[in-house]
């Protein structure tokens, strides 16, 4: 296990973060990245799940960075120091996500594709991550989507009573839209695509927007 402390962390924005991942070539290219991080203060990287926990205990952790091969829905990520879960950004070998994934009671809270993998992509994410955001590249939200869609899938509808705008959201956070992007796409306030999300996520019952949208799939409010 080794701890790095970055040396441009943004005022007011500071996250700490620990990773799991264990192929050589991506690990080295990952702590370059989170080294120069603007919105990183501390990372720490673990070769294993003990080692996860030890830091854990030790330390604050905002995020927690894993590979998709050291994750299950029911991996039981303990609590910081704080007493308090990190949030998950989970790195896919691909797009062919494993619909397990999504299916225990605390889904990831962001997504990363490792054939899109770059340091902008990395900022985003977790600058969308302290945001209360759940980053979704477009290429995974298209494969959900056309997986929902596909033959022999049976959805039952069910009335959520969600209101037009809250319609529109919803299709724009399975696009794996901001809530920025979002604003800007209907002509709205953040402050107001912010309210309709959470709105979105109580009446469907979701943790997070990844869940809201399988949650909506699965439910026959989106049709690709």
């Amino acid at each position: 296990m080794s701890r790095v402390a970055c040396g441009t962390p943004a005022l007011g924005g500071q996250l700490v973060v620990t990773t799991l991942v264990r192929d050589g070539v991506l690990q080295l290219g990952l702590r370059a990245v989170l080294a120069t991080a603007s919105v990183v203060s501390e990372v720490t990287h673990c070769e294993n799940w003990d080692e996860v926990e030890v830091a854990l205990r030790s330390s604050p952790v905002d995020i927690l960075f894993l590979h998709e091969s050291d994750y299950s829905s029911d991996c039981g990520v303990p609590d910081d120091v704080r007493g308090l879960r990190p949030k998950i950004l989970l790195l896919l070998s691909d797009t062919g996500l494993d619909e397990n994934i999504l299916a225990g009671p605390f889904p990831p809270d962001g997504f990363l594709v490792q054939g899109e993998l770059t340091a902008a992509a990395v900022e985003d994410a977790l600058q969308r991550m302290a945001g209360g955001e759940v980053p979704m590249p477009a290429s995974l939200a298209r494969v959900l989507l056309e997986r929902a869609s596909g033959p022999g899938r049976i959805r039952q509808r069910r009335d959520a009573a969600l209101t037009r705008r809250e319609n529109e959201v919803l299709l724009l956070l399975a696009e794996g839209l901001s809530n920025k992007q979002i604003a800007r796409r209907l002509k709205i306030s953040s402050h107001g695509a912010k309210r309709i999300v959470a709105s979105l996520l109580l009446k469907l019952g979701a943790p997070n927007r990844t869940a809201a949208v399988v949650t909506a799939i699965q439910m026959g409010l989106i049709m690709h």
